[in-house]
């Protein structure tokens, strides 16, 4: 019996120490996205060659993470399919902010060309606040993923649908804007891309929210 509750406490510590792994990835995340978007704001190249660099940091805290859940349910069997749910949930998590970093990684990059060229586009305003979206979509998934609050997952599908309507928006705006210059049709690919990668950004933060939805309630609900 004793025995039993040194192994059980065991695992009740590897699963919070996984609970913290997780939380440390999302300020990883949540820090790199931030910076990548001033850094578009302010053509920003040292952000940007800071933000590239530290993204190796992201992948390793992703690869660490996996490997504690893989040896959590290869060592602790039988497990409770609550705690199953969280385990595979929070892998599950931790690969929607690996994507996210990935997302901050590529408009750092994007920046970085940019200003190797003759010609910026400056961010047009709907980029700032599809930004801040994107960000508030970031932290509300980590605040319901923390309370385990479905209701709270689910709000962000409003927030999506109008990160949406600014994509649709940016997207006319820009390749307008490259029609009557073709000389800087490269800038706006760049700017392009950037738009694109804020989207997936809030689209994998409502990934995330569909997953505390189901930790929550057991059942799959898709909200983008």
């Amino acid at each position: 019996m004793v025995r039993e509750g040194v192994v059980r406490e065991r695992y009740m510590r590897q699963i919070a120490t996984i609970r913290e792994d997780l939380l440390r990835m999302f300020s990883m995340v949540e820090q790199a996205l931030l910076r990548a978007i001033k850094s578009l704001e302010s053509w920003d190249t040292t952000t940007a060659a800071q933000i590239i660099h530290d993204d190796a940091q992201i992948d390793e805290a992703w690869r660490m993470l996996e490997e504690r859940t893989i040896h959590l349910l290869a060592t602790q069997q039988p497990v409770v399919a609550s705690d199953l749910r969280l385990v595979t949930g929070v892998t599950a998590i931790a690969t929607e902010l690996e994507r996210i970093g990935d997302y901050a990684n590529s408009i750092a990059r994007r920046v970085r060309r940019a200003t190797r060229r003759t010609s910026l586009i400056p961010p047009p305003p709907q980029i700032s606040e599809m930004g801040a979206i994107a960000i508030t979509m970031l932290n509300t998934s980590l605040d319901a993923f923390l309370r385990q609050d479905a209701e709270l997952a689910q709000s962000l599908a409003a927030s999506d649908e109008r990160v949406d309507e600014l994509e649709d928006l940016l997207r006319a705006e820009i390749i307008a804007d490259a029609r009557r210059n073709p000389d800087q049709f490269e800038a706006a690919l760049d700017m392009l891309d950037v738009v694109h990668a804020l989207e997936r950004a809030a689209d994998r933060s409502t990934n995330i929210a569909e997953r505390v939805i189901y930790l929550v309630t057991s059942s799959m609900e898709t909200i983008n």
